[in-house]
């Protein structure tokens, strides 16, 4: 889930994902629950549900270590903070 714009990011870890045999679900944070003010934690143990792990870019620098107390499948570090 990207917070912020990455094209470079994003479509490294989603080259990678397909060509070890797996699918990306992409959620575009403009059209998600975020908007209404649903907390990170709320988002991930939500989309915990619909896979095995979650590529976060946010842009607070506590945002991975904030998912990954939130969820039981590994959060992957996409960048967080400036």
């Amino acid at each position: 889930m990207f917070y912020e714009p990455s094209t470079r990011t994003s479509a490294s870890f989603d080259a990678a994902m397909q060509r070890l045999g797996g699918r990306t679900v992409v959620i575009n944070t403009d059209h998600s629950s975020t908007k209404k003010g649903e907390t990170l934690a709320d988002t991930v143990r939500t989309l915990e549900c619909y896979g095995d792990a979650i590529v976060l870019r946010h842009p607070d620098p506590d945002s991975a270590a904030t998912a990954a107390r939130a969820t039981q499948i590994p959060i992957i570090n996409g960048g967080n903070g400036s």
